[in-house]
């Protein structure tokens, strides 16, 4: 049986790319451990950002069925998806992910006969290509691959999503992210990275059919933790967190929970979250560490509309929130350190540009900066957030947040 969903939205993609980055090597943080949640900064690890729109500005066409997939399928473009993926090394990433993020059923069986079949390989493709970025930078023993699990059905759409288990079933969920976490550790990754999960339901798929696989297992929700209404809940991040202390005591390898996809804003209300509701220090005795990799778009119209692909047209074309170019969105990466990030970077809208400037800022800060000190100089200098913003929370609840997490005025 095949189910066949509309499509609904475009996987994540950035723009203002530049084609070359100088290089740089592997980030050394050395910064004081802060209070609480708030981790050391030589314990943060620089994630990438995104990869679709970097892959299209260099020469992939825009495919509205096969998205970020198309640069995969097609050969002649696989030099592109290796270039991007060293600019962000190139740049200060120490963690990248592959680019296989549409590589799922959804998207692929609207377009090849042989979907199934394509699965794997493309996904394999993808794991290679990483590794061939890594080493042409000579970073093997400085950067890691995470292969990426992505959403089974669509990005932003617990409804649909919840949908698609129920009518294809839970063994058929299971056979494809089995078959990709095979087919990513034959290309070579280090660990696996199930993201922009839509509910907890398919991210314990994503856990079940791979843990066994003999490698470390990253879960990252949709920051904004939406219900099948659409309605975000970042503040049940304890829930999630509860969720994935359970499965790594029932042996599931699991590395770490992050928040991705979402604005910042929801991102470090979920972050608060789990410290709030006491679950952070039971993560940190679990060994389980936390990510945040934040959507730097402007997206409100799009998620107005219902995350439909049909009104993306009525939405606008994507552009990057104002506030959150440059170092705009890297004061929000010191905050999410200050909530207990150790791994960070960015998601939709993010660039080698911002990668550059979070690393440069972990290494050439004053040795004696604290994280507080070090958001709150970069907070001064973001412009204010236009009321159109796609956001989770008004600038002076951000701000009462932001006072309470550091006990100070910012």
């Amino acid at each position: 049986k095949l189910f066949w969903l509309k499509p609904s939205s475009q996987p994540s993609i950035s723009r203002h790319m530049q084609r070359q980055l100088p290089s740089s090597t592997a980030i050394a943080m050395a910064m004081p451990t802060t209070s609480c949640a708030g981790v050391s900064e030589n314990q943060v690890q620089v994630m990438d950002g995104s990869m679709g729109r970097l892959c299209m500005l260099k020469g992939i066409p825009e495919d509205d069925k096969l998205w970020s997939a198309r640069g995969l399928v097609e050969e002649q473009y696989h030099e592109i998806i290796i270039e991007a993926h060293m600019e962000y090394i190139q740049a200060g990433s120490v963690m990248i992910t592959t680019n296989n993020y549409a590589v799922q059923p959804n998207y692929y069986r609207r377009v090849f006969d042989n979907w199934q079949a394509r699965i794997a390989p493309d996904t394999e493709t993808a794991a290679r290509l990483a590794v061939e970025a890594r080493r042409r930078c000579q970073a093997e023993g400085s950067v890691r691959i995470l292969g990426s699990l992505p959403p089974i059905c669509e990005s932003h759409r617990p409804d649909l999503t919840a949908r698609f288990i129920e009518e294809e079933g839970e063994a058929a969920c299971l056979w494809y992210y089995r078959t990709i976490g095979e087919a990513l550790r034959r290309g070579g990754v280090d660990a696996l990275l199930a993201e922009t999960m839509n509910s907890w339901d398919e991210a314990r798929l994503a856990i079940e059919a791979t843990k066994d696989l003999g490698l470390p297992l990253l879960i990252s929700m949709e920051g904004a933790l939406r219900d099948e209404a659409m309605k975000p809940h970042p503040h049940l991040a304890g829930d999630i967190a509860e969720e994935v202390l359970r499965a790594k005591s029932q042996g599931a390898p699991i590395e770490a929970l992050g928040f991705n996809c979402a604005p910042p804003e929801a991102i470090l209300m979920a972050l608060q979250a789990v410290e709030s509701s006491g679950v952070g220090e039971h993560l940190r005795q679990a060994g389980i560490k936390l990510a945040a990799y934040a959507n730097c778009n402007d997206r409100k119209a799009v998620h107005d509309a219902g995350f439909d692909v049909l009104k993306f047209g009525a939405a606008g074309p994507i552009r990057v929130r104002e506030d959150l170019k440059g170092t705009g969105y890297v004061g929000w990466c010191h905050r999410f350190m200050a909530a207990g990030a150790t791994y960070c970077g960015g998601c939709c809208g993010c660039t080698p540009v911002e990668i550059r400037q979070l690393a440069e800022t972990l290494t050439e800060e004053e040795p004696h900066a604290s994280l507080s000190e070090t958001a709150a100089k970069l907070l001064s200098t973001t412009s204010s957030n236009d009321a159109s913003v796609s956001t989770t929370a008004s600038d002076s609840e951000l701000r009462g947040s932001i006072q309470t997490l550091f006990g100070r005025v910012v």
